[in-house]
């Protein structure tokens, strides 16, 4: 009841979870609940005001009509038959010049609707995805770098009689060994000839450095590359929506978003392109409700553009979690309680909304009646559990290991028949003088121990720096 002692007529249209019909038994059969319905509730005891709930025949917010007159709950209010419309109803330049509104109650921005895309399949050679081929062609040629580097250095030394022979193993490091030792350092095991002079040991020691750098950084980005499951959508954003014609897309075919779609016309911009590519296909673009979008979006290949407020709501509590938004949102608003032009009522009731917004009623009010858990908004599993690694997973690693192995065979046999065809080649060529060259290499060998066994483990002792030989002439 106003001050003129009259009952305040607000219209409403149906718009979960702001003003939702709900069923109840008895002669009228149904109840406005909601978070509007609560919101009214809570000004109509602060500012002691009583009203009556109707809902609009068509059951909109209300579009501007090509006779300058307004449909839905905004005609209601210019025609008179309203004092006030509650509900989702946006806050509009072209609304204000019709009505009335109050400071927002609530901010949203648009968002754009698409079905889940399903998980993003594993490439065979996943494993190699935690660093770029820069980087891998990097390591590659600091590998064989530090190698020949090793090589070299011990080459050297050997040529300036550098060192004690002794005591460094410079003749041990041949460029087979010292590539060698560069990949077994590469995969943390150990080997042999370990370096021991002292420049060699400076290398080594800085090369297992870059080792523990490399290795580490690898094994950090492979756990998030294989547990993170990555989902690929068709489209991003709206540019790339504008750009495309294999993904449908659409809105409401009334209210304010539709208002702002078409004052687009002549500006060359993303929303113009959208708009164009809506109105081309009207039948497959522009939908008549907002449950109709939901539901075309979750069958796939529609991408449905809605406030974010509904969004989520509809999104949490969806049973089967199969939308997701793409991108961020866009084209931020708010919706406030439209009132008749110069109506006392706005200002009122701006009052009363700063009044609960200061209690933090309207904070708990959107608690109330939106899901606290549910399904994920951005299409990610909610669960924080980690998911164990499957054999796709690592189906690359195991190809790798069987392709080494078979490498490994292929080369063994090929050593095995060149040194057989080999050998075949020099006896079937001159079988004597092969006889005759070995008993004159024989004859002129310098006299050894019998047991060549003992010789070669000394001389491998030696070599490594255990005993020490003295050649006595």
């Amino acid at each position: 009841m106003d001050e003129s002692g009259s009952v305040l007529r607000v219209a409403v249209f149906e718009r979960p979870p702001f003003v939702v019909k709900a069923d109840i038994p008895g002669p009228v059969g149904f109840e406005w609940v909601g978070f509007c319905i609560s919101l009214l509730e809570e000004l109509s005891r602060i500012l002691k005001f009583e009203y009556e709930l109707y809902e609009t025949p068509d059951g909109i917010s209300g579009n501007e009509l090509p006779d300058g007159s307004w449909s839905g709950v905004i005609g209601e209010i210019t025609s008179g038959r309203a004092d006030l419309a509650v509900s989702a109803l946006s806050i509009t330049s072209l609304r204000e010049k019709a009505v009335d509104f109050t400071k927002p109650f609530m901010e949203y921005g648009n968002v754009l609707v698409m079905r889940k895309p399903s998980e993003q399949d594993r490439d065979l050679l996943a494993f190699v995805h935690p660093f770029q081929w820069k980087v891998w062609l990097c390591i590659a040629v600091s590998m064989f770098t530090v190698g020949i580097l090793l090589f070299l250095t011990s080459r050297l030394r050997l040529k300036m009689n550098a060192g004690d022979r002794h005591a460094d193993n410079d003749r041990a490091f041949n460029l087979r060994n010292s590539l060698w030792f560069v990949y077994w350092s590469m995969m943390r095991k150990g080997g042999e000839p370990p370096p021991r002079s002292l420049s060699t040991r400076i290398m080594a020691g800085f090369w297992w450095l870059f080792v523990l750098i490399v290795v580490s950084t690898y094994t950090a980005n492979l756990t998030a590359f294989l547990t993170v499951k990555r989902l690929k959508h068709p489209v991003t954003s709206l540019d790339d929506l504008a750009s495309q014609t294999k993904v449908k897309y659409g809105i409401v075919n009334h209210g304010s978003l539709y208002d702002f779609f078409k004052s687009q016309i002549g500006t060359s911009s993303t929303y113009e392109r959208l708009w164009h590519g809506m109105t081309a296909k009207p039948d497959d673009s522009f939908v008549s409700s907002l449950d109709e979008g939901m539901k075309r979006a979750k069958k796939g290949g529609y991408a449905f553009i809605v406030d974010g407020t509904y969004f989520v709501y509809e999104a949490m509590k969806d049973p089967d979690c199969a939308l997701t938004m793409v991108g961020a949102p866009f084209l931020f608003g708010g919706y406030g309680i439209a009132t008749r032009n110069g109506s006392q009522w706005a200002k009122k009731l701006s009052v009363g909304i700063l009044q609960l917004r200061e209690m933090g009623r309207i904070n708990a009010l959107k608690d109330r009646w939106w899901p606290a858990a549910g399904c994920s908004l951005d299409g990610s599993e909610s669960s924080m559990e980690a998911s164990g690694l499957t054999l796709q997973d690592f189906q690359g690693v195991f190809y790798l290991l069987f392709s080494g192995l078979v490498i490994g065979m292929l080369v063994a046999v090929a050593e095995i028949s060149w040194h057989r065809n080999h050998r075949i080649k020099k006896v079937s060529s001159d079988p004597e003088s092969l006889k005759s060259q070995d008993v004159n290499d024989h004859s002129k060998r310098p006299q050894q121990p019998k047991d060549h066994a003992i010789l070669r483990e000394c001389l491998q002792l030696a070599e490594q720096g255990e005993i020490r030989i003295t050649i006595q002439r």
